[in-house]
């Protein structure tokens, strides 16, 4: 889970045996859920941050195995991308930070 512009998103996570590609935003001035744009992959167990008005989804597994892929989504498209590079290690239940530093 994580927030973007105020609202929650929901990405990925499992039911049963299934995993999910699928990502819901909440509007709590709605009090409703909806459906944007699924991510490339199935992901459970990732690893979500927001900078810069994207929602990154970092690792996480397929349920089958540990992935190094990293995606963001931009609520302004409502568009997935893969990040060209992936990490070196395949992680799931990633800590994610982000660390404002003055440059």
């Amino acid at each position: 889970m994580g927030q973007l512009g105020g609202q929650p998103y929901a990405a990925g996570g499992h039911d049963g045996p299934l995993v999910r590609k699928s990502v819901e935003v909440y509007d709590p001035q709605t009090n409703t859920w909806r459906l944007v744009c699924d991510m490339n992959m199935c992901r459970r167990n990732a690893g979500v941050c927001a900078i810069n008005g994207l929602l990154y989804v970092i690792g996480g597994d397929d349920g089958s195995c540990n992935l190094s892929s990293v995606e963001f989504y931009n609520p302004a498209t409502d568009k997935w991308s893969l990040i060209p590079t992936n990490m070196s290690n395949g992680r799931s239940y990633a800590g994610v930070a982000v660390i404002d530093k003055p440059l």
